[in-house]
């Protein structure tokens, strides 16, 4: 959908960081709720369009201080998102606030290995993973993402046709969205 027609806003509320007005997010038959946000939200990878990366290692980023995070899981993570050449270029170099040290695609490809390193995650939610890439970074983070994907559920918010090409289903939204588009599709 175009600017405006609420694909961010969608992923907010599916993700519980918006509140629902109206009707309710249920996700594995648990209706998203106060008491039932947190056990949700471990079962839920995100990718942000303009994720918060911490002045610190590229590891702790990964690992967002959660303890069940090895190094292990994050040299997988990284090779993933293929990102593992620039950690190791990296070595033990602190990244700034912001990702200052970092292109704009290393980012993404960082918080890609963020959402790679998150066990349990049966839900992907990408809020347009390819925006402002070029065509070849682009294409790896599709490709990246897809292999994230494998077995679990993407929902991908993108102006991207290349990406949403990709996707096994494919859900327009108008600038006038309203809720009755999600009923007609069957969603």
């Amino acid at each position: 959908g175009p600017s405006g027609s609420g694909k961010s806003t969608l992923l907010a509320l599916i993700a519980g960081l918006a509140e629902a007005r109206h009707g309710r997010i249920v996700i594995d038959d648990l209706t998203l709720a106060d008491d039932t946000a947190d056990r949700l939200r471990r079962k839920i990878a995100w990718i942000g369009q303009d994720p918060h990366l911490f002045a610190g290692s590229i590891a702790s980023n990964i690992r967002l201080s959660r303890e069940d995070i090895s190094r292990d899981d994050i040299a997988a993570a990284l090779k993933l998102s293929a990102l593992d050449t620039v950690a190791e270029a990296h070595g033990n170099a602190m990244i700034g606030e912001n990702g200052a040290g970092l292109s704009g695609g290393e980012g993404l490809r960082l918080t890609l290995a963020r959402a790679a390193a998150t066990r349990g995650a049966g839900l992907i939610l990408a809020d347009e993973p390819t925006a402002h890439l070029d065509h070849h970074t682009a294409a790896e983070i599709t490709e990246a993402l897809l292999t994230l994907a494998a077995g679990r559920t993407l929902i991908v918010a993108t102006h991207d046709p290349v990406l949403a090409a990709r996707m096994d289903r494919v859900v327009h939204l108008a600038e006038d969205f309203r809720a009755e588009s999600f009923r007609e599709n069957g969603l």
